[in-house]
C-alpha cells in the first residue's frame, strides 16, 4: 500500500505539470477514491434494493397480480445479484486504481448501473429494449475497450513521450506516458474481469487525452 501511495503522489506532482493542473489530478484521485471505497462496503445494499424494485414493477406480461409481483421479485434478485457484484468489483477497481487516469466516461460501455450509488433510485436499464440483441451491445463494447487498453495500452508510452518532447519538456512527457500506460492496463484488465455485470456511466478521474491508447501517437488531442 505504501508503494502505491508513493506512485500516487509521485504521478500527482510530476502529471500535474505535464499539461494537467494540480488540483484536477487530486480532484479526481479523491473523488474516485471514496466513491470506490464507498460502493465496496454498499455493494451489496443493492440485492434488497433490486427485489423491491422487481416487487413493486412486477412483470409486466403478467399484468399486476400476484404472480406479476412474484416473479418480478425473482427477477429482482438475479438483477441484485448482478447489480452488487458489478458495483461492488468497479468500486474495487477505483479504490486501488484512484491514482490511475481513465476513460471520459462509460457511456454505452457496459450495462448501467441504475444510479451512483446503490440507495439512490435512479433508471433501470433493460437488455431487452429495444431487444436483446441491441441490449447487450454494451457488452461487447466493455470487452473491446478492455482488450484495446490492455494489449495496446503501451503506445501511451511513445506517444506521450513524444508530445513531452515537442513541448520540450521529454521528461514529464516520459512520466505522463508510463502514468497514462499503467492506468490503462488498470482499466483494460478491469473492463474484462468485469465485462458482463454493470459500473457507472461516468469516471470521476482525470482523463486520458483520447479514447483509443494508439491515437496518442499523433499530435492531435481528441
Amino acid at each position: 500500500m505504501r508503494k502505491v501511495l508513493v506512485l500516487a503522489l509521485s504521478i500527482l506532482l510530476i502529471a500535474s505539470s505535464a499539461h494537467a493542473a494540480s488540483e484536477d489530478v487530486a480532484d479526481g484521485m479523491g473523488k474516485k477514491l471514496i466513491r470506490g471505497v464507498v460502493n465496496i462496503f454498499t455493494g451489496i445494499i443493492e440485492v434488497p434494493v433490486q427485489i423491491c424494485k422487481g416487487y413493486h414493477k412486477g412483470f409486466e406480461p403478467l399484468g399486476d397480480g400476484v404472480a406479476s409481483k412474484t416473479v418480478g421479485t425473482v427477477l429482482g434478485l438475479f438483477r441484485g445479484v448482478g447489480h452488487a457484484a458489478g458495483r461492488t468489483s468497479w468500486g474495487a477497481l477505483e479504490t486501488f486504481g484512484f491514482w490511475t487516469a481513465n476513460p471520459m466516461d462509460n457511456e454505452g460501455v457496459g450495462l448501467p448501473l441504475d444510479a451512483e450509488y446503490a440507495w439512490e433510485e435512479g433508471t433501470q436499464y433493460s437488455i431487452f429494449e429495444p431487444n436483446l440483441g441491441e441490449g447487450i451491445k454494451p457488452i461487447g463494447r466493455k470487452i473491446g475497450r478492455g482488450l484495446g487498453n490492455t494489449f495496446f495500452g503501451i503506445f501511451e508510452l511513445p506517444g506521450q513521450t513524444m508530445k513531452g518532447a515537442s513541448d520540450g519538456n521529454l521528461g514529464k512527457g516520459l512520466v505522463r506516458g508510463i502514468w497514462f500506460w499503467l492506468s490503462r492496463e488498470v482499466y483494460g484488465l478491469g473492463s474484462l474481469y468485469s465485462a458482463i455485470v454493470p459500473n457507472p456511466t461516468d469516471n470521476p478521474g482525470y482523463a486520458f487525452d483520447h479514447k483509443w491508447p494508439w491515437e496518442s501517437l499523433s499530435q492531435e488531442v481528441k
